[in-house]
């Protein structure tokens, strides 16, 4: 079957023009003329076609597209795989769109109209969301919010209930709370214990997000600190009476400097770092210190709460902790 350029033209989308530019510059010349001069273009020639456009939407020139047909280097398959790459990100990229403009509709239904605090708030996050998060991460994120139809809006709300009321965070509210935080989030992020600790990291470093999520430092400590009260419960069941007095004193204080330090560790392991060099074991220093400032500094006592961690899951649930990540730690202290 050969097509006229005026069918080519109707069904690939371009112009007539356009064909016959493609033709004079030699980056698709069809296969046959007919007798009267027309242009005609067979199956081959539609396929080039599909190659062209494909490398077009990947905001590759003509020149450079003309470059790459003629050295071979843009297969049929490779440049399928190519758009379809493309088009996830596009689609990662409009996912997180869509979530920061339901963010400001939200605030629109309830404010009326933001203040310019508001909308530099939600530039802040799409800034701050890009630094910490990849597109495929962006979409997680996006799409499973959505899909909880209202994210952690409740929560945020009860969260402001309990501090409102001085509620301590070794209360049973507290950590009830708590334990239903880390779930959402979990939630949020598939699962995803790294996902979590950059969504941590995101909203601790970046001052400006507070406004949009109702959530501060001063909550966020008192949702981890509520989880670490949490934690002290099933350490006991490890720990003499003298000892949990310790860990009261010490290990809740700790609670805030890990989380940034675990995303620092996991980005290097991401990275495939070596553990033996001079950044890693930096951050292997801090993790030893902090491990044993958590243990009043008592290296039996630290020994314990290792045993207690590696036999009960719970404590693992939303540490951002798992066995690669301890095994990298472990390897850049044997470097030391």
């Amino acid at each position: 079957m050969l097509l006229k350029i005026g069918q080519l033209a109707r069904r690939s989308g371009l112009s007539v023009r356009a064909l016959r530019h493609y033709d004079d510059i030699a980056l698709l010349t069809p296969s046959a003329r007919s007798d009267n001069g027309y242009r005609l273009y067979d199956s081959a020639d539609v396929a080039r076609l599909y190659r062209i456009q494909a490398l077009r939407r990947l905001d590759l020139s003509l020149t450079q597209i003309q470059a790459m047909l003629a050295d071979g280097g843009a297969s049929l398959p490779q440049v399928v795989e190519q758009q379809i790459a493309s088009l996830e990100r596009q689609i990662a990229q409009a996912s997180a769109l869509h979530g920061h403009l339901r963010d400001l509709q939200a605030q629109l239904a309830e404010r009326h109209e933001p203040s310019m605090d508001n909308w530099l708030a939600a530039l802040e996050r799409m800034a701050a969301s890009a630094r910490y998060f990849t597109d495929a991460e962006l979409h997680t994120l996006t799409t499973r919010r959505q899909q909880r139809n209202g994210g952690n809006a409740h929560l945020t709300s009860t969260l402001h209930d309990l501090m409102g009321r001085g509620v301590k965070p070794d209360s049973l509210e507290a950590g009830a709370l708590a334990q239903c935080w880390i779930a959402a989030l979990l939630d949020d992020v598939g699962g995803d214990e790294a996902m979590l600790m950059k969504l941590y990291a995101m909203n601790w470093n970046e001052p400006t997000l507070h406004m949009l999520s109702g959530v501060d430092r001063t909550a966020m400590q008192f949702i981890s600190h509520a989880m670490a009260h949490r934690r002290l419960a099933i350490y006991a069941a490890y720990c003499s009476e003298a000892e949990m007095v310790l860990l009261r004193q010490h290990y809740v204080k700790q609670t805030d400097a890990w989380p940034i330090l675990i995303c620092a560790v996991r980005e290097h392991l991401a990275q495939d770092t070596p553990p033996d060099s001079a950044d890693v074991q930096a951050l292997a220093r801090q993790w030893q210190a902090l491990s044993l400032a958590k243990a009043a500094g008592d290296p039996a006592l630290q020994a314990k709460l290792r045993h207690a961690f590696e036999q009960e899951s719970e404590l693992r649930i939303g540490s951002g902790i798992d066995a690669p990540l301890i095994a990298y730690v472990r390897a850049a202290v044997q470097s030391l």
